[in-house]
């Protein structure tokens, strides 16, 4: 049976946290700083972009003769772009610290001091899931507000200088408390959209002898290779069942914003699209109404249950 003790997880999340903290807190500041790194060449150079300079007078005019909707929608749009870079690594972050989480403590033998302490096996898997799936997407997030708000403040100088309003054209449009509490909100959701991931890994993590992250690749990549082989074999035509392929469709359709659903129309449109698109609160929680999500909770949650049963039998080995 498994027991779960909530009074001991937010200590067993520190843990995590004091355990990676260049993954979870460092490697996020790096990011900022190359961000903030990228905004001063872009003022200094006067960034031109698609032949287009900005951050000059005119091209502040221009954001201001435009209407309420279009401006709304450029802000939005380069606020998500921020957001975009930080979920990126932030999913690579994650996929190294699931798939080394249960079997790093065997690696190193630290799993016998952990088990002669009164926590559970499911507490461990629990404090784990929760770190990857709450925890370090609100670190990170939080600090790509951060960066947010600076490139807001660079923007209403511009705007000053240009002699046009800076709540009309620059913050009113961005509107950052709605982004923000879109993605409070889309945190745990994505968290259950990724959960058959997330407990796949773990439950590779807890019983992989070695290279965990190779195994967690390898097996459902070699499903997927051999899905492949016999539908081609029959048809010609891949199936839009193959794992490899709803693995990566589970990835790039997530929730907070991390991808764009491009079909081989102009870049920018779909870019643009993609993300006003995809990115509001009531496409995330449409997610439950969705056959695919409940039945990828139900995956998830096998997983995890495994990664709990591997765990309650394991040694140091």
């Amino acid at each position: 049976m498994i027991s779960v003790n909530f009074q001991q997880l937010p200590i067993l999340i520190k843990r995590e946290f004091w355990e990676h903290r260049w993954a979870f807190q460092y490697a996020p500041l790096i990011i900022a700083g190359l961000g903030l790194l990228l905004l001063a060449m872009g003022i200094l150079f006067t960034g031109e972009i698609d032949g287009n300079r900005l951050f000059t007078d005119s091209a502040m005019r221009e954001l201001a003769s435009q209407d309420a909707a279009t401006k709304a929608q450029v802000a939005r749009l380069a606020l998500l772009s921020i957001n975009v870079q930080f979920n990126g690594i932030m999913l690579i972050v994650l996929f190294f610290y699931l798939v080394g989480s249960l079997y790093d403590e065997r690696k190193n033998r630290s799993i016998l001091f952990w088990k002669s302490l009164p926590v559970s096996d499911g507490n461990t898997v629990l404090s784990k899931l929760l770190t990857a799936g709450i925890a370090v997407p609100l670190v990170y997030m939080l600090i790509a507000a951060a960066l947010q708000l600076i490139f807001l403040i660079a923007i209403s100088g511009f705007a000053l200088s240009a002699d046009i309003s800076v709540w009309e054209n620059i913050w009113k449009p961005a509107n950052v408390l709605s982004v923000w509490s879109h993605i409070l909100i889309a945190i745990p959701i994505q968290m259950l959209w990724l959960l058959p991931l997330f407990g796949w890994f773990m439950f590779v993590s807890a019983f992989a002898p070695r290279l965990p992250w190779l195994i967690a690749i390898a097996i459902p990549g070699l499903v997927g290779l051999f899905q492949s082989y016999l539908n081609l074999s029959d048809s010609l035509k891949l199936s839009g069942y193959n794992i490899w392929i709803l693995l990566l469709e589970r990835v790039g359709t997530g929730i907070l914003p991390t991808s764009i659903q491009f079909d081989g129309h102009d870049f920018d449109e779909a870019f643009a699209g993609g993300m006003q698109g995809a990115f509001t609160i009531g496409e995330a929680l449409s997610r439950f109404g969705r056959i695919d999500m409940w039945v990828g909770i139900v995956i998830g949650l096998l997983f995890l249950y495994g990664a709990i049963y591997l765990r309650s039998r394991a040694t140091d080995r």
